[in-house]
């Protein structure tokens, strides 16, 4: 004959650690059919905001600094840097 216990059944109790572990069932990763090349950036993001803003004052420079142009010189930059960095 087996023993039985009486009482609570012991249920293990699970940890933090096991909470945040991935599951069997979780740890299939889905692959794409289309891989892309990783991007290539020949400017540095902490140089970009500088070399933005140059850019964008040498625009506005050349019109005279006449207001009312600051969102659309900003934007020309970044479409300067966007052109140079996918020419090299």
């Amino acid at each position: 004959m087996s023993k039985r216990t009486l009482g609570k059944p012991q249920v293990k109790s699970k940890t933090s650690a096991d909470l945040l572990s991935p599951t069997k069932t979780a740890s299939k990763k889905v692959v794409s059919s289309k891989k892309r090349p990783p991007r290539k950036s020949t400017v540095r993001a902490e140089g970009r905001y500088r070399l933005i803003s140059e850019i964008a004052y040498n625009i506005a420079e050349r019109r005279g600094f006449e207001p009312g142009h600051e969102l659309n010189d900003w934007l020309l930059a970044e479409a300067v840097i966007m052109l140079k960095e996918n020419i090299k």
